[in-house]
């Protein structure tokens, strides 16, 4: 079981965007501060068999629009 800090994360993304989606492979665990960096950036954090080591960072979805 792999643990994520938040400066793991922040070397990653380099740049935060809002909603962009995250892979991680499963087992994978966040430090307190990594989950408040997620949930700051309201990140979605997939986990995924074919993950690997490698966080896979997926540009963020359009906003849905208000019909």
């Amino acid at each position: 079981m792999r643990i994520v800090t938040e400066a793991e994360l922040r070397t990653k993304i380099r740049r935060p965007e809002l909603g962009i989606i995250l892979s991680f492979p499963v087992g994978t665990r966040f430090s307190p501060s990594a989950t408040d960096f997620i949930k700051q950036w309201r990140m979605e954090i997939r986990f995924e068999e074919s993950a690997g080591e490698n966080v896979a960072c997926v540009p963020p979805r359009p906003p849905a629009s208000c019909a």
